[in-house]
């Protein structure tokens, strides 16, 4: 039987990632803003995963665009 390495983050999630300013940056022109504090405090809410690379946080976009649905639909 072989066996498989359990990796939790795979090349395709390593692409996802991005930096909280340029999530900011992203979300600025949908017409529902979101500061890099809020980003930040979604990232706490949802325990999300963070890597920090040359003095900047990355989180996958993906896990942000997610919570950012649900912020928008709660103000809604």
């Amino acid at each position: 039987m072989a066996t498989q390495t359990i990796a939790p983050y795979t090349v395709a999630a390593a692409r996802d990632m991005m930096s909280l300013e340029d999530i900011s940056d992203q979300l600025r022109a949908t017409g529902h803003p979101a500061s890099v504090s809020t980003i930040r405090r979604w990232i706490a809410r949802g325990d999300l995963h963070v890597e920090r690379r040359r003095r900047k946080d990355y989180v996958s976009y993906t896990d942000i665009l997610m919570a950012h649905q649900e912020a928008v639909a709660r103000r809604d």
